[in-house]
């Protein structure tokens, strides 16, 4: 919920209608041994972090909100963690922020967000990164350390993810992903999917919104191939506004056997494990960036604010919103229920995280 100028906080409904009401958010708890922050929900599916400096020395602040939308139950995850920890150990000047938007019920996102943090710190190029400070290496070998680094941790948390699928019997567990890591002045944008991450960077005309990722859907030429290559087919569904989907290359078999068999709107995810044969992929899409100080904003956010909601929009909601001291992850869900409503659309569950960078 987003703070007005007095303190309190006002509801978002489904409806986009908005209420005060006096009640502070749960405090956040940090874990001393990983650097993660819990959010406790002030009710099942709903989570708030005001905008927040975690760490003293940091030069962002942070903040989040998860509303359920008009979705019975919340199949969307975070991460927050202004400072990565691995064995006690304070990783200098580095943190991570992810949202997992789950498909098929919340397994695969439920347990990626918990494997993705203690696989990247277990990765040899991630602590030959941070423990490059005794060695004297180029910003271009630091840079490939890091991309090389979240590139493994994506592609070995999908086989872990998958491994605890197959003993669970969640054949169709599924989960896009988005994260960002920053080490000392490097950026590593990282991700899977139709979620999305947009920066605001500030220029001599003002502040741009910039989408720093690109979906990953089915009927795009790169995609298609893979898939088709790998026996899967790329269908379009009249029923879902005529938008591509990938199917496997048995899916009309199982259909004609009396079963529901697997079809995903994105062609890269964690999880889906009757997929993956047919081209369904975990390599995820990875830019290694140098944070300048003209990169104000980084928002993170599943689909449920990108399907009304663009970056350059995106930026200037919460731009406003941090001149009006709100919450602007509060404002964006805000913004994407009202859209819906207009639309007459029911709402997906939404998650935004935003770092504000101010130092």
């Amino acid at each position: 919920m987003a703070k007005n100028a007095n303190g309190a906080r006002r509801s978002t409904s489904a409806g986009g209608r908005t209420s005060v009401k006096e009640r502070e958010a749960p405090v956040p708890k940090v874990s001393q041994q990983t650097g993660i922050v819990h959010i406790p929900p002030y009710r099942h599916g709903y989570c708030e972090l005001t905008p927040a400096r975690l760490r003293e020395d940091t030069p962002f602040t942070v903040a989040c909100y998860q509303h359920m939308g008009d979705r019975k139950t919340q199949e969307d995850r975070y991460l927050i963690v202004p400072e990565i920890r691995h064995n006690d150990v304070e990783c200098s000047k580095s943190a991570l922020f992810s949202v997992f938007d789950g498909t098929v019920g919340d397994f695969a996102s439920e347990n990626i967000k918990d494997i993705v943090l203690p696989t990247l710190t277990e990765n040899a190029n991630w602590n030959e990164l941070v423990h490059s400070s005794q060695v004297d290496r180029s910003i271009e070998q630091k840079r490939d350390l890091l991309a090389k680094a979240v590139r493994e941790t994506y592609v070995k948390s999908d086989k872990i993810l998958l491994d605890l699928c197959s003993r669970a019997q969640q054949h169709y567990a599924t989960c896009t992903g988005v994260t960002i890591v920053l080490h000392e002045n490097l950026m590593a944008i990282v991700h899977l999917g139709d979620s999305r991450i947009a920066l605001g960077i500030e220029k001599e005309n003002g502040l741009v919104g910039e989408q720093a990722t690109i979906d990953h859907k089915p009927d795009t030429d790169n995609e298609r191939s893979r898939i088709e290559e790998c026996g899967g087919m790329v269908e379009r569904l009249v029923n879902h506004s005529n938008k591509p989907f990938i199917r496997g290359g048995d899916f009309m078999m199982r259909k004609a056997l009396g079963e529901q068999p697997m079809q995903l709107q994105y062609s890269r995810a964690f999880g889906g494990k009757d997929l993956k044969i047919f081209g369904l992929s975990s390599e995820p899409d990875v830019k290694v960036i140098e944070r300048k100080a003209d990169v104000r904003w980084v928002i993170l956010a599943s689909d449920g604010l990108w399907d009304v909601c663009t970056a350059q929009q995106a930026v200037d909601i919460a731009s406003k919103a941090h001149q009006d001291n709100t919450n602007p992850c509060g404002e964006l869900v805000l913004h994407a229920l009202r859209q819906m409503q207009e639309k007459k659309a029911r709402a997906d569950n939404i998650t935004v995280v935003c770092v504000h960078f101010d130092l």
